[in-house]
């Protein structure tokens, strides 16, 4: 009789030899051990391939699948086909788990029958080593709808979700959708289901300059073809709609803020307040913008 796998954790990469032994080992430091580790290697140039075939050839666990580069979206697909378990745990190939987080996972599931989404929250860690909390920590324990993730993805990949449940949504595979195809997958899955969010740090996500959120020109256009993607390809209501643009475009405007762009980032953060209303994050980002980067970071 065959084993049913538990969890399946899903890691795409691309180039990733300098982070993915470590990423891996934080995997198999888990203190459950009825998962499986799906690595979808992106079509890699460097020697990502020999690094986990010299470490983790004789892990049985471990499926390493090496395909052409199409982007995360249709990696993480990828990964679903060959997914084996009941729940897909999404992971970046940088990144470290902390030793309980698929018994947190566990502990939620078991505790909430018929759960689809849920997810733990996670720290910074910077290059030096050092921990910060990443802005999950502010969310209370419980469930969010879509509309809460309207406004953004502050899960980034961080999920779990439940892949016996055949109604699960795919990632957008287009690849001008990088780095925006995890906050569609949420989108798209939260039409009738929330997420639940556990009050708890089970993960480290890197800093570091080779992440794909660094480009802010690339990163606004990513967004705002999101934000088209959206509307065309889910259902939403009017006032879901004035949600979604709102926040596009305080997103953007903190881009063009940080890229020194003041006259983009003033009419982005004043397009925000005239669909959103009055909002302490739009008002602040706007007086950052009159000032300007360069004033503020004389002032500090």
């Amino acid at each position: 009789m065959t084993q049913v796998i538990f969890f399946s954790v899903i890691i795409p990469t691309y180039n990733r030899a300098g982070f993915i032994t470590e990423t891996v080992q934080s995997v198999l430091k888990q203190t459950v051990s009825d998962f499986e580790i799906i690595i979808v290697d992106d079509g890699s140039t460097d020697n990502t391939e020999e690094v986990i075939r010299h470490f983790f050839s004789a892990e049985p666990r471990l499926h390493y699948y090496k395909k052409t580069n199409e982007e995360r979206g249709a990696a993480r697909n990828f990964g679903l086909r060959q997914a084996k378990g009941r729940f897909a745990v999404f992971f970046d190939s940088d990144d470290l788990m902390k030793p309980h987080y698929l018994q947190t996972l566990l502990d939620v599931i078991h505790k909430t029958p018929g759960i689809f989404l849920l997810a733990c929250k996670y720290n910074f860690l910077l290059p030096a080593g050092k921990e910060v909390p990443a802005p999950v920590q502010s969310l209370k324990e419980g469930w969010y709808d879509r509309d809460f993730f309207l406004k953004g993805n502050i899960l980034a990949c961080n999920y779990c979700i439940r892949i016996t449940d055949k109604s699960y949504k795919l990632f957008p595979p287009d690849r001008e959708l990088a780095s925006m195809e995890d906050w569609l997958f949420i989108l798209a899955n939260t039409e009738r289901n929330k997420v639940f969010i556990k009050d708890e740090v089970c993960l480290s996500m890197r800093e570091h300059d080779e992440r794909s959120m660094v480009n802010n020109q690339k990163v606004i256009a990513a967004r705002q073809k999101a934000a088209g993607w959206a509307k065309q390809n889910l259902q939403l209501s009017n006032s879901q709609l004035k949600t979604l643009d709102a926040w596009s475009h305080y997103f953007c405007g903190i881009h063009q803020y940080l890229d020194g762009r003041r006259r983009e980032a003033i009419k982005e953060t004043w397009l925000a307040m005239r669909l959103g209303g009055i909002n302490k994050k739009f008002i602040l980002l706007l007086i950052k913008s009159i000032l300007g980067r360069k004033l503020i970071k004389k002032l500090k």
